[in-house]
């Protein structure tokens, strides 16, 4: 019979699965598929019940509820207390699951035959070649961007706000279970605070919490949360820890003893930030070849905010980057991504092969599908010289499809509503059908020449090109906050 909690307003609420367990406690769905609840539990993970204890926990989690959190952000707060338990009641969208379920776990590794494991993976060991089909199967490096960029808005928005979050970990971080969604919830949100520099509680999940937690120098600042991002977010998109390198692996040939080894746990060491990082760039004594590769994984931008967060900022916290930098970098790789019609692994749409020469793929070797490429530009003026495109929009284009373009393609980019569908584009035999979205707030127009001075004709509701040779490009002018003009090209395969 399942477990019956009671709130402080004498609701029932009755235990169903378990969503997440760590050291403070465990999270488990209820009977309302909305709801979920939170218990405290001890050192040995049996639930709170002492009456000091609930009390104690009751009062922390009613201060919580009067921070000043943002109006509408996806933070799963406490709603109610528990009566009898140290634990509250939070809303949970359904058909969520925690971050964790990107990593290959025994059930995963069960659903993965001999037979699902294509010829390309044949070679690897079955647990590595498990680990891939199960990361395309969950979405791919481009769905662990996108739900990175989502993650680390909300934080940011937190911490403009002057608070921490506290305990950021994949247990604690939750998206949407089908893959054509990527809403995130940030859910265990009892530890936000106020930034705290030395006394009170320190909270973090071991092999996530920053250095200077770890080893007890601090109490936890915004900078302790982006360690802690960094981590998740490497480890994510790697499937290696960014410190479990050879120094852990046991891959390292050097000699312990003339390392100063006292003793204490090698793993404990590296999650203190005691070594250097996996990609160090000064110090390889800790590097890795495990892993997917970074050359496949990251852009420049974020290899810039891996190497300041794991290199200067693993000992200096203020030398890290802010979160502020995360959302953009990790939304503008998401979209610069396209989907291999071969193998269903993700990569990057200008990646050349450097055995074939040409845009294959870099895990199976299949030719780059067509895809649609949309090049935004400031503008300036038609006397003024384009610079760099400000944004890079790439997707897969083939008959029958229909692109959702997001409003970041065609104004500056906002955490709050980038996502926001601004128009649609589908392809089939009779042409390109462009249709503004009804969510869509920018003044559109189009011009079909290839020419940035051809006239350009106002899309009302929806405009149709017709298709005339495959590569075929248009212009669109947008006009939200600042205008952009915007290059659109299809490339790659055929009529």
């Amino acid at each position: 019979m399942s477990q019956r909690f009671i709130d402080e307003y004498q609701n029932v609420h009755i235990q169903d699965k378990v969503l997440g367990q760590g050291g403070q406690g465990v999270v488990f769905r209820t009977k309302d598929p909305d709801l979920a609840i939170k218990l405290v539990t001890d050192e040995g993970g049996n639930p709170v019940t002492d009456e000091e204890s609930v009390e104690r926990y009751s009062k922390r989690f009613k201060r919580v509820r009067r921070l000043p959190i943002p109006v509408g952000i996806n933070i799963a707060l406490p709603a109610v207390v528990l009566k009898n338990n140290a634990g509250y009641v939070m809303q949970l969208l359904s058909e969520m699951v925690p971050f964790s379920n990107f990593w290959l776990d025994g059930k995963s590794a069960e659903k993965i035959g001999p037979d699902d494991i294509p010829r390309w993976l044949s070679a690897m060991p079955e647990h590595e070649a498990k680990s891939i089909v199960h990361y395309y199967r969950t979405g791919g490096l481009r769905r662990r961007l996108h739900a990175l960029y989502k993650c680390a808005s909300l934080l940011a928005r937190l911490h403009g706000n002057g608070m921490v979050y506290g305990d950021i970990s994949p247990n604690n971080i939750f998206i949407s279970e089908g893959l054509d969604d990527s809403v995130v919830w940030l859910i265990d949100a009892d530890n936000i605070r106020f930034e705290i520099t030395a006394g009170g509680s320190v909270v973090y999940t071991p092999k996530y919490g920053a250095p200077e937690l770890v080893q007890g120098k601090d109490g936890g600042r915004p900078s302790s949360d982006c360690h802690a991002f960094a981590v998740v977010a490497f480890y994510l998109l790697s499937l290696i820890h960014p410190f479990v390198g050879k120094k852990v692996d046991g891959t390292d040939e050097g000699d312990w003893a003339d390392e100063g080894n006292d003793g204490e746990d090698i793993e404990d060491k590296a999650y203190a930030g005691l070594f250097p990082w996996v990609d160090d760039q000064d110090n390889d004594s800790n590097s890795s070849g495990s892993g997917l590769p970074r050359s496949l994984l990251l852009t420049e931008k974020l290899i810039t905010l891996f190497e300041g967060t794991f290199g200067p900022g693993r000992t200096s916290p203020l030398l890290r980057p802010t979160i502020y930098h995360w959302p953009k970098a990790l939304a503008q790789a998401a979209d610069m991504t396209v989907t291999c019609p071969g193998c269903s692994m993700n990569y990057y749409y200008d990646f050349i092969h450097p055995e074939t020469e040409g845009h294959n793929c870099p895990y199976c070797k299949t030719q780059r599908p067509q895809v649609l490429i949309l090049e935004s530009y400031r503008w300036n003026g038609a006397d003024k010289p384009l610079n760099s495109p400000c944004w890079r929009y790439v997707r897969e284009f083939l008959q029958g499809s229909e692109l959702t373009i997001p409003r970041r393609v065609f104004d500056d980019f906002t955490m709050l509503d980038s996502d926001t569908v601004e128009m649609h584009i589908s392809l089939s035999d009779k042409g390109i059908l462009v249709k503004k979205s009804e969510q869509g707030k920018a003044d559109l127009s189009v011009a079909v020449e290839s020419s940035q001075q051809s006239d350009f004709q106002k899309i009302y509701s929806q405009m149709k090109i017709d298709w005339v040779t495959p590569d075929i490009q248009f212009w669109m002018f947008a006009h939200l906050k600042s205008p952009r003009l915007v290059k659109c090209m299809i490339s790659g395969g055929g009529k």
